[in-house]
């Protein structure tokens, strides 16, 4: 299995309209190979920040799957509402530890 974890920061104000745009895109994404496993929002610490975990069918799949979602007109504008209120978001693709379970 490989996943991949977005951390997201979200501008001040902004992290409701953030989860309504989310809701648009995890259809797109999931109809596409992924699947959200989890999205947290933080209790303790950096404020408005954000961390989903999807399983992907592989590395390769993050460029296909969302140069794919990006041909369509709706994924465009929902990306373009994130534009306004995602501060920073960072990428990894993993794979779990010999210790999980």
């Amino acid at each position: 299995m490989v996943y991949l974890q977005a951390t997201l920061k979200i501008h001040q104000g902004k992290m409701e309209k953030f989860c309504q745009v989310m809701s648009g895109v995890v259809p797109i994404l999931e109809e596409r190979g992924w699947k959200l496993l989890a999205a947290y929002q933080n209790l303790i610490g950096r404020q408005n920040t954000i961390v989903d975990v999807w399983e992907i069918p592989d590395a390769n799949s993050v460029e296909q799957v969302l140069g794919a979602a990006s041909q369509l007109k709706a994924f465009r504008e929902l990306a373009a509402r994130l534009d306004d209120v995602v501060e920073e978001e960072v990428l990894q693709v993993m794979t779990k530890a010999s210790y999980s379970h």
